[in-house]
C-alpha cells in the first residue's frame, strides 16, 4: 500500500497541471477526493501513476481499469447537461475575447495571467479564477440581449453578485449548478458591467435574476450552446493544461470536434499527451493522436464503435507569428471599465454612469 500522503502530493501535482490551483485549495481537494476512496482504489492509482500511459496517443491503454469514482476523486467532470452548456459556452468566451485586449493604459505592467478553472468535489462546483480585464469581455459576449429579434449571448444566462464572487448559472437548470467568478468584488463587477454596456448597448442590473423571455426559450429549445457540450466542459475544465498562454481561440471544427489555438503555453504535443492521461485526462477509454498540417495534434476518442466520438485539434503558434484575428476597438468600453474601476465609491453601475 503506498504512503497516503506521498499520493496526496502525486495527485494534487498531476491535478495542478490541468487546473493551476493554488495550494490554499489544491491540497483541500485532492484529500477530500481520496479520503472518499477504498484502499484498492488508492493503490489503483498509484498502480496507474507508475505506468507509463503515453500508449494511449495510438489507441492503447496499458494501466489499470479506473471506475469513475476514482477519476472523479482526482479531477471530476460534470454530467448536468445544463452545467455543460454553461461551461462549454464559457469555454467558446474565453476563445474569442482575445481581439478585446485591454490597452496598456488599462493593465499598466501587468503581464499574462492565464485562467484557473478549480472543479470541486461536488457534482456542480466549478470556480473560475481570472483578473477583471479578462471578466469583463467574457461577460459582454455571454450575458444575454434581444438585438434584432434575436438573442444574443447565452440564453438564460444569469447573475448573482456575493461579497467576494460573482454566481454565474443558467436559470432553467438545477440550483446547485453554477460556476463561479472568484475574487470579484462589487468595484469589479461594475466595472465589467460598465463595459459591456459600452460594447454591446445594453444595460444588466447587478443581480440579472429575471425569468426567462419568450426569446430565450426559444434560443433554448434551439440548442444554446453549439457542438459537443461534454467535451466543451471537459477542456473548460482542463484549461491550464495549455500553460500560460498569450492569447487563445477556440472554435467549432465539426459537430463532434473543437478546434484550439493558442501561442505561448505548451506544445500541441505536451498537451495532447496530457489530454489522454487516464486518470486526469478527457473522459474516455480508447483515443488516438495524429499530426497535422502547421504543427496541430488532432486527438481522437473513440467509442466502443468504430467511428470516434469527440475530436480535439491542437496548434500552439509560433510567438512571432500574426495571430488569426483583428484586434476590435474597443476603446470606449476599456475607458469606461477603467473609469468604473476608479471612482471612489461605486455603487451600482447606472449610478457610476450617472456620476460620471
Amino acid at each position: 500500500m503506498p504512503h497516503r500522503l506521498s499520493l496526496l502530493r502525486r495527485v494534487g501535482q498531476l491535478r495542478r497541471t490541468y487546473t493551476g490551483e493554488y495550494d490554499a485549495t489544491l491540497w483541500r481537494t485532492v484529500a477530500t477526493g481520496l479520503s472518499a476512496l477504498t484502499t484498492v482504489d488508492r493503490a489503483t492509482i498509484y498502480d496507474t501513476l507508475e505506468c507509463g500511459f503515453e500508449n494511449r496517443l495510438l489507441g492503447e491503454n496499458p494501466g489499470p481499469p479506473l471506475t469513475d469514482r476514482i477519476r472523479r476523486a482526482v479531477l471530476p467532470d460534470t454530467t448536468d447537461t445544463a452545467q455543460q452548456q454553461l461551461e462549454a459556452a464559457l469555454f467558446f468566451a474565453l476563445g474569442q475575447i482575445a481581439p478585446y485586449s485591454p490597452p496598456e493604459s488599462v493593465t499598466p505592467g501587468r503581464s499574462v495571467q492565464s485562467p484557473i478553472v478549480r472543479p470541486g468535489v461536488a457534482e456542480g462546483e466549478a470556480v473560475l479564477h481570472l483578473p477583471a480585464v479578462t471578466a469583463a469581455p467574457i461577460v459582454a459576449t455571454l450575458l444575454p440581449h434581444a438585438a434584432g429579434g434575436n438573442v444574443r449571448g447565452l440564453a438564460g444566462l444569469r447573475t448573482r453578485l456575493y461579497r467576494r464572487h460573482v454566481r454565474l448559472y443558467l436559470i432553467d437548470g438545477a440550483p446547485s449548478m453554477s460556476v463561479a467568478l472568484a475574487n470579484t468584488s462589487f468595484r469589479q463587477w461594475s466595472a465589467i458591467l460598465a463595459f459591456a454596456h459600452e460594447l454591446i448597448g445594453h444595460e444588466w442590473p447587478t443581480n440579472f435574476d429575471t425569468p426567462l423571455a419568450e426569446q430565450e426559450r426559444a434560443a433554448i429549445a434551439a440548442g444554446r450552446t453549439p457542438g459537443l457540450v461534454s467535451l466543451g466542459s471537459a477542456l473548460f475544465r482542463r484549461l491550464r493544461v495549455l500553460g500560460t498562454t498569450v492569447w487563445l481561440t477556440v472554435n467549432l471544427d465539426g459537430p463532434a470536434s473543437i478546434r484550439v489555438d493558442w501561442a505561448g503555453g505548451r506544445t500541441a504535443v505536451q498537451v495532447a499527451a496530457a489530454l489522454v492521461h487516464p486518470l486526469a485526462g478527457l473522459p474516455g477509454e480508447r483515443f488516438t493522436a495524429t499530426c497535422g498540417p502547421a504543427g496541430s495534434v488532432t486527438v481522437t476518442e473513440w467509442g466502443t464503435s468504430s467511428k470516434p466520438t469527440a475530436t480535439v485539434v491542437l496548434r500552439q503558434a509560433p510567438l512571432a507569428a500574426p495571430p488569426p484575428f483583428r484586434q476590435v476597438d474597443a476603446t470606449a468600453a476599456w475607458a469606461e471599465f477603467n473609469h468604473v474601476l476608479t471612482l471612489p465609491h461605486p455603487f451600482s453601475p447606472r449610478l457610476a454612469a450617472v456620476a460620471r
